[in-house]
């Protein structure tokens, strides 16, 4: 069995979806460089940082590597804590970084129960029965669709497109709700959708720019992108939402979202489960979205960091609205174990240098790039920077 009083580095794994950053658009992909890595002709798209049963980070031991999912099980209370460890035995969250150069798809994802009863249907499709809620902190400008629109705001745009009728007609058959109306959207046949699309497309192109709305230039981008998808209408139904570099964005189950542009940090509930509805090759399922989208919630929710001065540094703490995770931000600024309690962190160090010291005297530099797991056994100990401007994220349960 592992030694559970010390760090262990983790190498987490790669996604390379299409929406990632490739090389070959003019820049290096933030994840490539993160990790100093050959990037390659694939797009970077999200470092998994976890133990996910999908793609499980590495522990790096004096044996050889060893999946962190694999020595949790083999220890669940040395490794998670003795209140984590009580609640379920395996971690609680996913630590991630993402980056895209392109939108995902409009998503949303499962609360608890409808992960279970999910994963029992459909485990191809969604891959585990947790719920999945997250947040996301921007690392730089970072652009993003989250949640709908207000339903009266929603209808003054469409109304000035005189192509979308046909879709306002049969939304005006029944009652009119935010949640006939996406379905309206998804009732069109595929016929009169595309010659929709086509003659929406051609309206707004011979429309000054000055005229356009904010929906309208988002729904000519989409469409170059992802030509003839009745996803690109999401554009008039969900909020845009742009982040500055340490915003964040909240995002609960069953809310409707799109990624956009950007690089952040990403952390969620221990899940890869996603119900997608457009602006994908991969497999969508309306019925489903339809069936657990919240349509009774408008706007999105940000999340303010609680921000603590050290010194030369600072501290902030992104508290999501969940037991499940909770991150910090440490900018120049040491990280004492003491004050993390019984609980598994996971960390990476974004910029700069950190210096990791256990209880029992040992000292490790941890470069940039590099991920660490420490241990709840660890109770003792600290991380320090080691370099100017040194930026690392923490992640850990919020029990």
């Amino acid at each position: 069995m592992l030694n559970t009083k010390t760090f262990y580095p983790l190498t987490g794994g790669v996604r390379h979806y299409a929406w990632g950053e490739c090389a070959s658009q003019g820049k290096t992909p933030f994840i490539a460089s993160l990790l100093k890595e050959d990037p390659g002709e694939d797009p970077w798209a999200e470092l998994w940082l976890g133990a996910h049963p999908s793609l499980p980070g590495l522990l790096g031991t004096p044996e050889g590597t060893l999946p962190l999912n694999q020595a949790i099980a083999q220890a669940p209370q040395a490794w998670l804590g003795e209140r984590s460890a009580a609640l379920s035995q395996e971690l609680p969250f996913l630590l991630k970084v993402l980056t895209c150069s392109a939108p995902l798809s409009i998503q949303s994802h499962p609360d608890a129960q409808s992960a279970v009863e999910l994963h029992a249907a459909r485990p191809d499709l969604y891959p585990d029965a947790h719920d999945k809620t997250e947040i996301m902190i921007a690392l730089e400008p970072f652009q993003a669709l989250a949640g709908f629109r207000g339903l009266w705001d929603i209808r003054a745009d469409l109304e000035k497109v005189e192509a979308f009728q046909p879709w306002l007609a049969l939304w005006q058959y029944g009652a009119p709700t935010l949640r006939r109306l996406v379905e309206s959207l998804f009732s069109l046949n595929v016929v009169p959708l595309a010659a929709m699309l086509t003659q929406a497309l051609q309206e707004l192109r011979e429309r000054q720019e000055n005229l356009l709305s904010p929906a309208d230039k988002l729904f000519l981008s989409l469409s170059q992108e992802y030509p003839g998808d009745r996803g690109t209408l999401f554009a008039y139904l969900l909020n845009q939402v742009e982040l500055a570099p340490g915003e964040a964005l909240f995002l609960a189950p069953n809310s409707p979202h799109a990624y956009q542009r950007g690089a952040g940090i990403e952390c969620m509930t221990n899940s890869d489960n996603v119900i997608r509805a457009g602006l994908t090759p991969k497999a969508v399922d309306v019925p489903t979205l339809l069936q657990t989208v919240d349509f009774d919630a408008t706007g999105y929710r940000m999340v303010t960091p609680r921000e603590t001065a050290t010194e030369g540094g600072r501290v902030r703490e992104y508290l999501a609205p969940t037991p499940k995770f909770r991150l910090f931000f440490y900018e120049d600024a040491p990280c004492p174990l003491e004050t993390h309690p019984d609980v598994l962190g996971i960390f990476l160090v974004l910029r700069g240098e950190a210096l990791l010291k256990d209880a029992q005297g040992r000292s490790i530099s941890a470069p940039a790039g590099t991920a660490w797991v420490r241990p709840a056994d660890l109770a003792s100990g600290t991380i320090l920077p080691a370099a100017p401007s040194t930026l690392l994220v923490w992640a850990q349960s919020a029990f």
